[in-house]
């Protein structure tokens, strides 16, 4: 059976409204696969690089086939009309660091980047923004970088921009509909892992 490392932020792991994709990867795939994950939300991409080392002691990292991994929608995050959390030349720079380290702490891991997801910004609470046009931003030089880095990307915005609002629990986070279809994806990108 393959072992599966899922890494993200809260559209993984899930919040207080939403239940998260990697639940749903992991009951799919019961029985194919071992899917693992931090206990956490990982985050903005530099809390990722730092926790990774936390993070890799909970598993068998010699036997981590593929790594399913996120950072996107922390980094986005303008707080009380601030600028993003993380400046996209920053993002771009930590989410290679961040690459480096997975290769070296999974060392025979597949690795595979999912792109930030599609929020309803009209239902952003204030204080709290993240822009679509800014997510896009920064998922293309995500998809630049991973390219150069000749890394697989997951295009999870594509198939969060289809949804309506009913397939969210709020602003951000895809209700139990909506994190079963991205669960799918997650899952589509996975098998095409040899």
């Amino acid at each position: 059976m393959k072992n599966i490392y899922l890494i993200g932020d809260s559209i993984r792991c899930g919040s207080v409204s939403s239940p998260g994709y990697g639940i749903y990867v992991r009951e799919k795939l019961d029985g194919k696969c071992n899917v693992y994950s931090p206990n956490e939300n990982c985050r903005f991409a530099q809390y990722t690089l730092r926790a990774l080392c936390d993070w890799v002691g909970q598993v068998n990292a010699d036997e981590i086939d593929v790594v399913h991994w996120n950072n996107g929608l922390w980094d986005v995050l303008r707080l009380h009309d601030d600028e993003p959390l993380t400046p996209i030349e920053v993002y771009v720079h930590m989410l290679e660091r961040v690459y480096k380290k997975l290769k070296l702490l999974f060392p025979k891991a597949e690795i595979i980047f999912a792109l930030s997801t599609y929020v309803i910004e009209k239902n952003a609470p204030q204080g709290w923004m993240r822009y679509n046009s800014e997510i896009k931003e920064y998922n293309n030089a995500a998809k630049e970088l991973m390219n150069k880095l000749g890394v697989k990307t997951n295009d999870l915005y594509s198939v969060a921009k289809s949804f309506d609002e009913s397939y969210y629990a709020d602003w951000v986070h895809p209700n139990e509909k909506g994190a079963k279809i991205l669960a799918d994806a997650v899952i589509k990108s996975i098998e095409g892992v040899r």
